[in-house]
């Protein structure tokens, strides 16, 4: 049996979010790409459109707090995890914006996956002119998701 690369692996967690046709990832984030993926870290990328402003015409402040979800729960499946747990608690910084045109990068760092919890944290940058539009953490409960066939456990296989 092959076992994929960690970014392969990552992928094949992020497709699995995006299974529900008319879900709220799809239509929000469908657009994210995830460039790279090693133990731990994530790196991905969505083009900022119309959809993701608020009223005053900058990217909303539930876009971001998405996509620190998200992005926090990828960063788990970096570590070999396919379930990645249910939130418990999210906490974001909003440092600067963005609109239509930029494309935010994201950074994501499972720093610890333990026996109940696992904690995360994600930087998002402006890829255009390189700011740090904010910085998040996401902690998710992962007692349960620990028992999921499709989890790659063994680090030595990656």
């Amino acid at each position: 049996m092959t076992i994929p690369s960690r970014l392969t692996f990552v992928r094949k967690v992020w497709q699995k979010f995006m299974e529900n046709e008319d879900g709220f990832d799809k239509y929000i984030i469908g657009k994210m790409s995830i460039t790279d993926a090693i133990d731990g870290k994530i790196t991905c990328e969505l083009p900022v459109e119309k959809v993701h402003l608020n009223r005053l015409g900058s990217v909303h402040g539930g876009l971001l707090s998405t996509l620190v979800d998200v992005v926090g729960s990828l960063a788990i499946a970096s570590k070999g995890m396919y379930s990645t747990g249910v939130s418990t608690d999210l906490n974001i910084t909003f440092i600067n914006s963005a609109g239509v045109g930029d494309i935010i990068t994201m950074d994501s760092e499972c720093v610890k996956v333990g026996k109940t919890l696992a904690f995360t944290t994600v930087d998002l940058k402006n890829k255009n002119n390189g700011k740090l539009i904010a910085q998040g953490r996401h902690t998710k409960f992962v007692s349960i998701a620990h028992n999921d066939p499709k989890n790659l456990f063994n680090k030595n296989k990656l």
